[in-house]
């Protein structure tokens, strides 16, 4: 599963509101995950009251087994040349002693807690760490790996109301449909115009886009 801590923000224009920051992203078990890393939206707090956007610096792991992707994300694509070095190093490190605690059988503490191990086999098994610097460097190494009906697709749906409670409205239809086709949403609210964007799979928009289409 995938692992995140629930952070508290406090906006510019007062609102108090949580959010979700990712330590370790699996999209074998949270495919739409995916389609929020690839739509730049993976640990950005939105504030519910204005929209303000903000990105939280924090790295993570991206893991895709299904396409032997494991990747250590440094927020930073600007990051210095050495510190790209020392970088690689202690994760090079890190990962050689990781490896060698999971060789090992399952074990119990004195609290009888087990703690989860892989056999030698599942340990050969696992993918090549791979060092990414700034989300577009990984959407760039998991569009790679994508089939085309695979690869990050986009609908947006906008309202000209300005009526909040009808903007409040066509946002929940909005979610709903997305979370029956397991996609990531953004809004973008302008003056005389709300769109909800709607991130997933060319082959899932797709087929919102047939269903929403006039006599789909």
């Amino acid at each position: 599963m995938s692992r995140s801590t629930t952070h508290t923000f406090t906006c510019p224009c007062g609102e108090v509101f949580s959010s979700s920051i990712y330590e370790y992203v699996n999209v074998a078990k949270d495919a739409g995950l995916r389609y929020t890393v690839l739509a730049g939206l993976l640990n950005v707090s939105v504030c519910p009251n204005c929209g303000l956007k903000a990105a939280i610096s924090t790295p993570f792991i991206y893991s895709d087994p299904a396409h032997n992707l494991l990747a250590y994300v440094h927020p930073r694509g600007d990051a210095p040349q050495e510190a790209r070095l020392l970088i690689l190093e202690n994760l090079r490190s890190a990962y050689e002693n990781v490896e060698a605690l999971l060789v090992a059988r399952d074990r119990a503490d004195g609290a009888g807690d087990h703690i989860a191990t892989l056999s030698p086999r599942q340990a050969q098994d696992l993918p090549p760490l791979q060092v990414v610097f700034g989300l577009d460097q990984l959407s760039e190494l998991i569009s790679g790996v994508l089939a085309p009906e695979e690869r990050l697709g986009k609908l947006a749906l906008s309202t000209q109301s300005r009526n909040d409670a009808e903007r409040g409205q066509f946002y929940s239809i909005a979610r709903k449909l997305a979370s029956e086709m397991d996609c990531s949403v953004e809004v973008e609210s302008l003056p005389d115009e709300y769109v909800v964007w709607l991130y997933g799979s060319r082959r899932q928009i797709g087929a919102l886009m047939r269903e929403l289409a006039p006599g789909g």
